[in-house]
């Protein structure tokens, strides 16, 4: 059931006022568009050349645009032919076409590319253009979906579903006026609603008819007192290090972190719980499964990864055996052993799954 009007203006004025997130993440995040708006323009692009386009590319892909993690295995191909990368994105600029078809054109077809998904894609258009065109990724979905927000359907073909978020986002524009302008602010406070706590605490309070600071400050008293809490933000401090550093931790295998669908791999959601980290094995095409326990015994962290692979082998096509291996960085591979060795013994499971089975797009 979707939240009352009301209700949602008061999570977009407490968002808007008082979200440690938006004051940690707005400022770099528009710093990031400005940067980003110095080569995402038409004319630019068209004067670039190959390589200069190809660096500008790998940088913006590589942060994500300031606002997201994109799956580094995509990358490369993506731009594998530089001209048709070049073709595409203009033609995705381009408004004297209707915004529905560049989305059908360039996500499923003349105009698509490997690997290129919709998280990239209305990326550019956000940098683009913030007030007109919004980011459309899982956490836009998810934010939506915490709001009792209908999603777009499988069936919709991408422009529809596109138009279908951009009326969304639109929406709660109008129901934050005049504090919030762009849907720059929007995309992450979807993201605040779907991912941090703070934000679903927030949520938890409307819905609750509480007031969110109230709801906030007793959450925060109760979480200074708890061990469990002190437990989970280490665990929670730990994981960020691990993603942030994933490229760089000799692993034992060629590991990538997992993303579908710009869904990323780490708090990966599955039917019988949320996976630490997804990962990839690049060489065997397999599944990994990277389980972050401090304060678990080795019995219950056994028993929750053993859940997470049957899951896997019902949901995935092949079957798979549960492994453990030590985790160094490339800097400290000389001392054997990295801050990852000293903070935490990694708990390791890997499905043998072809990744080339697996479909994308919509049906």
């Amino acid at each position: 059931m979707s939240l009352p009007e009301i209700q949602i203006k008061e999570l977009l004025n407490w968002f808007e006022s008082s979200s440690e997130t938006r004051k940690a993440w707005m400022p770099r995040r528009i710093e990031a568009l400005k940067a980003n708006q110095q080569w995402i323009k038409p004319e630019i692009i068209k004067q670039l050349s190959n390589e200069r386009l190809s660096t500008e590319y790998r940088d913006y892909f590589n942060s994500g645009g300031g606002r997201q993690r994109l799956n580094a295995i995509h990358r490369d191909r993506i731009i594998r032919d530089i001209d048709k990368f070049r073709g595409m994105i203009l033609y995705l600029l381009d408004e004297s076409i209707d915004i529905k078809e560049r989305l059908d054109m360039v996500l499923g077809g003349s105009h698509r590319i490997d690997g290129c998904g919709r998280a990239l894609v209305t990326s550019f258009l956000l940098d683009f253009n913030p007030v007109k065109y919004g980011l459309w990724n899982q956490k836009t979905e998810d934010g939506l979906t915490a709001l009792g927000w209908e999603v777009p359907e499988n069936k919709d073909s991408w422009g529809v579903a596109y138009m279908k978020i951009q009326e969304a986002l639109n929406k709660l524009i109008d129901l934050s006026k005049p504090s919030i302008s762009t849907l720059l602010d929007i995309d992450l406070f979807l993201h605040t609603i779907a991912a941090e706590s703070e934000g679903i605490e927030a949520v938890k309070a409307v819905l609750e008819d509480r007031k969110i600071r109230a709801v906030l400050a007793e959450s925060n008293e109760i979480a200074a007192y708890t061990p469990e809490k002190m437990n989970f933000e280490l665990e929670r401090y730990l994981e960020e290090f691990l993603a942030s550093n994933f490229e760089r931790i000799l692993w034992g295998s060629n590991l990538e972190l997992y993303q579908e669908d710009e869904r990323p791999g780490r708090q990966y959601k599955i039917g019988v719980g949320v996976i630490d980290l997804l990962a990839i094995d690049k060489d065997k095409k397999e599944f990994v499964v990277i389980e972050l326990k401090r304060a678990t015994t080795s019995a219950a962290t056994v028993g929750q990864i053993a859940s997470y692979i049957g899951w896997l082998q019902e949901n995935l096509p092949r079957a798979c055996t549960p492994r453990t291996v030590p985790v160094k960085s490339r800097e400290s591979a000389d001392q054997g052993r990295s801050q990852a060795d000293e903070e935490e013994p990694i708990q390791r499971a890997a499905s043998g799954t072809d990744l080339g089975s697996r479909g994308s797009g919509r049906e």
